[in-house]
């Protein structure tokens, strides 16, 4: 596909082609993951720090964002925002989302719990959505309106009724912390987890095994992929306060099933009891 053919096509006419092209590259990052030696050439995993010192960065993140840049600009003519370095003019038209390694931390202390994480925006709108979970070894994608698949099995409804008490609750020691309502709701829930890569959790949610996640602070490149996903479950995902997520803007999130986020939302923004 080239870049003329893929900027006139309309939002809908070539994503079957675009997600098979991402989802290749993608998998492809996976192996990379895993084996950086054998598909890097790299001589240990290189480990710096960026904000400070829990802000890791690796070689493999930098490897894999350069595999996937070169890759899809070569085969879509799209620009990418990547978390390593690739930056991008403006959101107008379609542009690819990347997070090369949504877990670092996990990726260099646990070696579990890490994704990689693309999407592909139109004006800033999630279109398609990938997230690998690479050593639990499964797929989740999404296309806007065409709903979510893990490893091509599509993803059911979350149940639109299930409150915050019957459900699993994802969330950090920071948000308790910032906001004490959280930990009543916590305390109220049937527990609290913490995985360590906002598109992991993100996922959890989609996928019913979490009820609501609550983040503070995440970056396009952390939620763009997993956004689209959760809302071809049903999913609903706002900023904490319940305005509009917007992809392109870093600040914090919201999801959950209809009635936990209602809920939540409640609880944690208008009423303390």
């Amino acid at each position: 596909m080239t870049a003329a053919t893929a900027q006139a096509g309309t939002p809908d006419d070539d994503l079957d082609a675009l997600l098979a092209i991402a989802t290749d590259l993608v998998r492809h990052a996976s192996d990379m993951a895993l084996d950086p030696i054998g598909h890097l050439h790299l001589d240990g995993l290189q480990i710096d720090t960026k904000s400070d010192r829990n802000d890791l960065v690796t070689a493999v993140d930098r490897g894999i964002e350069d595999y996937m840049a070169n890759e899809l600009t070569a085969r879509t003519g799209y620009g990418i925002l990547g978390e390593e370095g690739h930056t991008i003019d403006s959101f107008a038209g379609r542009v690819w989302v990347l997070d090369p390694i949504d877990g670092t931390m996990n990726y260099v202390q646990t070696h579990r719990d890490y994704a990689i994480s693309l999407a592909l925006c139109q004006d800033g709108v999630p279109l398609i959505g990938i997230v690998a979970d690479v050593v639990g070894a499964h797929l989740y994608t999404a296309i806007r309106g065409r709903g979510a698949r893990c490893d091509g099995r599509l993803l059911p409804r979350v149940e639109r009724d299930r409150g915050y008490r019957d459900s699993v609750l994802i969330t950090d020691l920071k948000e308790i912390r910032a906001l004490p309502r959280l930990m009543a709701c916590l305390e109220e829930s049937r527990g609290h987890r913490r995985y360590g890569s906002a598109a992991l959790e993100c996922v959890e949610v989609a996928c019913a095994r979490a009820g609501g996640f609550v983040h503070m602070w995440v970056s396009p490149w952390d939620i763009a992929a997993a956004t689209v996903i959760c809302q071809e479950t049903g999913a609903v995902v706002t900023r904490l306060d319940g305005t509009p997520l917007d992809v392109r803007h870093k600040g914090s999130i919201l999801a959950g099933s209809p009635q936990t986020h209602r809920e939540l939302l409640q609880r944690l923004m208008a009423d303390p009891r």
